[in-house]
């Protein structure tokens, strides 16, 4: 597999999904087990469900084997850290830094990775049955709801999941946690490609978004910290060990 980044442009975003129903050997799973810090281990053993077990398992084997790959490191002696907010960062000592962001969804895992400053990535499934417009009229910006509103009923799922997605995966790049309201900021989806407005955001300009649907259902957004639009590479993860 190629993943190194380096000789890529910033702009470029490597999107890598696991759908949790692809078959994994016991020896993979052993091996990721293998890979896990010990707070990783601790948290992993403190779920009780076993799909939460296996997909909290997945999730760090994914971020790890990826990023090991991309860096030319064992999976196992990837360090992270956290910023004041919590977002997830990795220790690199090399020149090459590379911004990496997770998400998760029952049946799909995300991981974003790009060597631009920020990356963020949400997933959610679009068949969830969740009350649209007031979920958009308590946490979304005025602007957005009007053009919610403004949608034909056949319209309505698919404009509400692409501006959730788009929306927590700008929160989640901008790694200010809650402090970052998803109503202090819109975006403008008419257009291919969404603009970011009213966001109070000195830098609003260099952000660049992308959606995509995966399997019919599942919705993604992307966030990039950047200048130019996202050079998206889509990439499925067949969960064999990568190194």
């Amino acid at each position: 597999m190629t993943m190194v980044l380096a000789a890529e442009s910033p702009h470029a975003v490597q999107l890598w999904l696991l759908p949790e129903a692809n078959a994994v050997s016991s020896t993979a799973f052993a091996k990721y087990a293998a890979w896990l810090s010990d707070n990783e281990r601790q948290r992993w053993q403190c779920f009780v469900q076993p799909a939460a077990q296996r997909r909290f398992l997945l999730a760090r084997a994914l971020t790890r084997g990826v990023l090991g790959a991309c860096n030319g490191q064992d999976p196992a002696e990837l360090q992270f850290s956290r910023n004041s907010y919590g977002k997830p960062q990795l220790l690199q000592s090399n020149e090459q830094r590379l911004s990496f962001n997770l998400s998760h969804t029952q049946g799909l895992l995300a991981l974003a990775v790009s060597s631009a400053p920020e990356v963020g990535v949400d997933v959610e499934s679009a068949q969830r049955d969740v009350a649209m417009l007031a979920l958009a009229e308590r946490y979304f910006h005025a602007l957005e709801v009007q053009w919610l509103r403004s949608a034909e009923p056949a319209q309505l799922r698919a404009r509400f999941f692409q501006l959730w997605t788009l929306k927590e995966a700008y929160v989640k790049a901008r790694g200010l946690g809650l402090q970052l309201g998803l109503s202090s900021f819109a975006l403008q989806c008419e257009q291919a490609s969404p603009v970011l407005i009213d966001a109070g955001d000195a830098n609003a300009q260099q952000w660049q978004f992308a959606s995509l649907t995966y399997a019919d259902h599942f919705q993604l957004g992307l966030a990039l910290q950047s200048a130019a639009p996202i050079q998206l590479q889509i990439k499925v993860w067949d969960g064999k060990v990568p190194l």
